[in-house]
């Protein structure tokens, strides 16, 4: 039995030496590509909210501004199939009394109206043109790229060749060579809101008129892999 554990152990020991012999050491390396991108897309949320004693009265209150506000936007030359319904909700309002009483005193129905846009100098329009036209609010504005994946697979290329000059700096420094690749991972390949983003409203003092100026800013795509590369002993 002990000879046969020796054995067992001897064969071990040789495959490791073996195995150590036949993989090269590694350098693990992460590498950082970022690309920066002018939005060509825009997506606005504009919300109707309607109050009414009523259920009946609220829903045909609210329809009917949503219905204004959706044909105003199809007026600037927005194709339907770039408008939709993000949220629809409907709920009574109560008042809390003093004594902890809750009093019904009406109901509340709330539209939102989400709308896409690929040219971005009617972003302002079309916001001023939702409010003009009986929407009460602006839930969100956000940009993006229509060809999405073209600026990511451009960061990801970076972001592998930042990690190559990486580690050839490093192999040189210790007087290696790279011989190839171990394995790669992508740990991050993603888009960030724009940089430099600003939306605000300017009014006219003599007059209702006023004018919503939007500045996209840009937009940065980055990615981030870790590489191992082989290198000479």
């Amino acid at each position: 039995m002990k000879k046969f554990f020796s054995l067992m152990i001897l064969i071990l020991m040789i495959c490791s030496t073996a195995l150590a012999a036949e993989n090269p050491p590694t350098i693990s390396v992460t590498g950082e590509g970022q690309v920066e991108a002018q939005p060509d897309r825009a997506t606005i949320s504009v919300g109707v909210v309607t109050r009414e004693k009523n259920p009946s009265a609220v829903q045909a209150a609210n329809a009917r501004v949503a219905t204004s506000v959706i044909n105003s936007i199809v007026a600037l030359g927005i194709e339907r199939k770039n408008i939709s319904t993000g949220n629809y909700n409907f709920s009574p309002n109560y008042r809390h009394t003093d004594s902890g009483k809750k009093i019904l005193e009406g109901y509340e129905a709330t539209n939102s109206v989400t709308i896409i846009v690929d040219d971005l100098n009617l972003v302002g329009k079309i916001i001023d043109t939702a409010l003009s036209h009986g929407a009460n609010r602006v839930d969100s504005l956000s940009f993006g790229l229509r060809n999405k994946s073209f600026y990511q697979d451009e960061a990801l290329r970076l972001a592998v060749l930042d990690a190559k000059r990486k580690a050839e700096i490093a192999a040189a420094a210790l007087g290696k060579n790279i011989l190839g690749v171990r394995s790669v991972s992508i740990n991050s390949n993603s888009v960030s809101a724009p940089r430099n983003y600003k939306m605000s409203r300017a009014m006219a003092e003599d007059s209702a008129a006023f004018d919503t100026p939007i500045e996209s800013g840009t937009l940065t795509c980055s990615a981030s892999v870790q590489i191992y590369f082989e290198i000479s002993r």
